[in-house]
This record gives structure tokens, C-alpha cells and sequence, in this order.
């Protein structure tokens, strides 16, 4: 792997890419946060398309808890490559992602990662049956006092 001098030091006005391990995280994978935003990235290996004995890494955006928002990849490389080479592949991940990111295949994807992104959506509340219906008895007797 090569890294570049000068994407290095662009590098350090961007903001900070951090390696984030989640509970019960299973498999070959990383998740990546980009500076303070609650937002993950994961970052794992799938087969490569165009040579299906092959490998590359792909990354997909996820929400915080490491779900991911769709399954289109948002990113690709490493093409071609090897599925014994894949450990050392994450692990380097893990030791420095922003070393990684320098990295002449990254380049795109580091570009991904730096661009503003609208907050998360919060999940929508769960409501209980009984909830529903004290609230519909309201809104009918609300209805039934109007109407009179």
C-alpha cells in the first residue's frame, strides 16, 4: 500500500476519521465516524464484480447504531484483491484510517466521508394500542363537544 506525502498533510484541515468498534460487531468489517457526527460508515469486503473469485471493499453508510441506510454501496476499491489479503487490509484500516484514506484508491471515498450531511432522522415513536386508542376517544369527544 502507498500513501501519498501531500495527501497526507491535506489531510490534516479535513476533519478527523475515527475507527469505531461496536458490540457483538462479527465478520470483517469497519465502521468509520467522521468527526463528531453521529453517522457510521461501514467499510467491508464483498465480492469483486467484474473477477467474482476476487475481492474489493466496499463502503456503505449506516445510521448510529450501525444499520445500514440502504444497500448500495457508496463507494468501492482495492479491486482484485485476495481474500487471504483482506485481514491485513482491515486491520491496516483500524491502525489509521486517516493513513488509509491518503492512499490513492481512497480518494474518492475520502472525498465522501468530508462532505456535509443532513442530521440523521430520529426513529418515529412507537405507539402502544392503548395510546391509540385513549387518543382517538379524546380527539371524539374533543369532536362531540364542538359539534354541540
Amino acid at each position: 500500500m502507498r500513501w501519498r506525502a501531500t495527501d497526507r498533510f491535506a489531510l490534516m484541515d479535513e476533519k478527523h476519521v475515527q475507527v469505531i468498534e461496536l458490540r457483538g460487531n462479527g465478520g470483517l468489517g469497519v465502521f468509520l465516524r467522521v468527526g463528531d457526527d453521529q453517522r457510521l460508515y461501514r467499510v467491508a469486503p464483498v465480492r469483486d464484480p467484474s473477477q467474482p473469485r476476487f475481492w474489493c471493499l466496499a463502503a456503505f453508510e449506516c445510521s448510529s447504531c450501525g444499520i445500514p441506510v440502504s444497500g448500495l454501496a457508496i463507494w468501492a476499491g482495492w479491486w482484485g484483491s485476495a481474500q487471504m489479503e483482506l485481514p491485513a487490509i482491515l486491520d491496516t484500516i483500524k491502525a489509521d484510517a486517516d493513513a488509509w484514506l491518503a492512499d490513492d484508491q481512497c480518494v474518492k471515498l475520502r472525498q465522501i466521508l468530508q462532505q456535509p450531511r443532513p442530521p440523521l432522522q430520529m426513529p418515529l415513536a412507537r405507539v402502544t394500542r392503548h395510546d391509540a386508542d385513549a387518543r382517538r376517544d379524546a380527539a371524539l369527544a374533543e369532536t362531540a363537544e364542538r359539534a354541540s
